[in-house]
């Protein structure tokens, strides 16, 4: 009788075993299952977010009269803070994404208007250091800092300058300065300065540094 009931408590035993194994095999299967889901997840989100910063960090996404607007903005505030010596950098993305800079500074992301522009640039406003960084037709980011050409330039240049010219040899950004010492309005381009003599043609100069090679011409005829 005692060997019987070895048995089968032998053969619960067994089966017991069993059933636990089976059991946690589903529920490793179903972990597994549930962290590549979450790891697929997380892929495709990063996937599109960066798919969506890139396919929209191009100046190039915006219209011709979106680029004419913004260029007339942008001379307003240029105009009024040289008049004003009013020390300032205000950097547009083109094609080359300047997401790491952005990131380095305080995120705006604002509609571009002559007055915000004018606020952040006064001395007094804590936002006044560094660069504006316009993207998409909005500001995206203020007081943040570039890398600092290491070409010899004139003394007149101070660091606005110098960093405009670093982050021109970098990208393909299109950078405006003003110098808070003359007021002068330079814009930096492929590790060149370009000196705007007339404020009357920034709009013109600016519309011309974001258009296309065929709005250019349709601009003209």
């Amino acid at each position: 009788m005692f060997n019987n009931l070895t048995i089968y408590a032998e053969i619960d035993n067994s089966e017991l075993i069993k059933e636990v194994s089976i059991l946690f095999g589903v529920t490793i299967g179903l972990l597994l299952i549930v962290m590549i889901l979450l790891i697929l997840m997380i892929f495709f989100r990063n996937k599109k977010t960066w798919w969506t910063i890139n396919r929209k960090s191009h100046v190039t996404v915006l219209t011709s009269s979106e680029k004419r607007m913004l260029s007339s903005l942008l001379s307003e505030a240029i105009i009024k803070l040289s008049e004003s010596k009013i020390g300032a950098l205000v950097t547009i993305e083109r094609n080359m994404s300047l997401s790491q800079f952005i990131d380095l500074g305080i995120k705006i992301d604002s509609e571009v208007t002559p007055q915000l522009l004018q606020a952040i640039f006064l001395k007094e406003s804590p936002l006044h250091d560094g660069a504006v960084i316009i993207r998409l037709g909005r500001i995206q980011c203020a007081s943040t800092y570039f890398p600092l050409t290491n070409k010899k330039i004139s003394s007149q240049y101070g660091s606005r300058h110098r960093a405009a010219l670093g982050i021109s040899e970098m990208t393909d950004s299109v950078s405006v300065v003003v110098s808070e010492t003359t007021g002068q309005v330079s814009i930096a381009r492929d590790g060149k300065f370009l000196q705007i003599e007339n404020l009357n043609n920034l709009v013109r100069t600016l519309f011309d540094e974001m258009a296309s090679t065929k709005e250019m011409t349709n601009q003209m005829q």
